[in-house]
C-alpha cells in the first residue's frame, strides 16, 4: 500500500510539473498553445511521457481551464460563505480583482470553444463539463441562500456573469499590430480598459437582476 501511495503521489507530481511548464510556456505567447514537445522539454519529461498523461495539447490545457475555474468558484464560494452582508459592488471588486490577477485564465476561456474542445475524447470532454456544472451548481446554491434567491437563480446569475466577462475579453483581447494601430486617440471609443468596463458592466447587470 505504501508504495502504490507513492507510486501515486509520483504520478500526481508529474502531471503537475506538466501542467505548469505548459502555463509558463502559454504565458510567453498567449496567443497560440505551445506543442506537447515544447511542453515536455520545459517539463523535463520525453515527449512520450507527456503523452502518457494528456492525449493531446488541447487536453493539457483543457485540464488547467478546469483548473481555473475551480479556484474561481472556490474564490466566488468564500466571497459569499463570509457571514456577513455581501453587496453587488463588493463581490464585483474581488472578481475581477481576481481575474485581472490571473490573466491565463481569461486567455484559456476565451479558447475553449473554437481551440481547446475541438481535439478532445468524448469521455473526457464529459468529464470537464460535468465537474464544471456540478461546481457552478454547488457555488450557486451558496448564493442562493445567502441572497435569498429560489433556488438555481445563483447558478444562473453565475453563468451570465461568466458570459458577459467572456464577451468583453474576446471584444477587447486586439492582437499586437491592432493594438498599435488603436492607440490612435481617434479609437479612444472601442478600447476601454477592460477592468474598468467589466466592472461597469458587470454592476449594471447585478442591480437589474437584483433589482436594486
Amino acid at each position: 500500500m505504501v508504495t502504490r501511495a507513492k507510486d501515486d503521489e509520483a504520478k500526481q507530481a508529474r502531471r503537475t510539473d506538466i501542467l505548469l511548464a505548459a502555463r509558463r510556456l502559454f504565458m510567453l505567447d498567449p496567443h497560440q498553445l505551445p506543442s506537447a514537445l515544447r511542453i515536455a522539454e520545459e517539463s523535463g519529461l520525453a515527449k512520450g511521457t507527456v503523452y502518457l498523461y494528456f492525449s493531446t495539447k488541447e487536453e493539457i490545457f483543457l485540464a488547467l481551464l478546469e483548473e481555473e475555474f475551480a479556484l474561481l468558484l472556490d474564490e466566488v464560494r468564500d466571497i459569499f460563505s463570509a457571514g456577513q452582508q455581501v453587496t453587488a459592488s463588493g463581490f464585483i471588486t474581488r472578481y475581477v480583482n481576481y481575474l485581472e490577477a490571473r490573466p491565463e485564465m481569461l486567455r484559456l476561456d476565451a479558447m475553449a470553444h473554437s481551440v481547446l474542445e475541438q481535439n478532445m475524447q468524448e469521455d473526457k470532454l464529459r468529464a470537464f463539463k460535468l465537474n464544471l456544472i456540478q461546481a457552478l451548481m454547488q457555488t450557486g446554491a451558496v448564493l442562493d441562500q445567502t441572497l435569498q434567491l429560489t433556488p438555481g437563480r445563483g447558478a444562473s446569475l453565475l453563468t451570465r456573469t461568466h458570459a458577459i466577462t467572456r464577451g468583453l475579453w474576446q471584444s477587447l483581447d486586439y492582437s499586437p499590430l491592432l493594438q498599435e494601430i488603436l492607440k490612435d486617440p481617434v479609437f479612444a471609443p472601442i478600447r476601454p480598459d477592460f477592468k474598468t468596463e467589466l466592472a461597469q458592466t458587470l454592476e449594471e447587470y447585478w442591480r437589474g437582476a437584483l433589482g436594486m
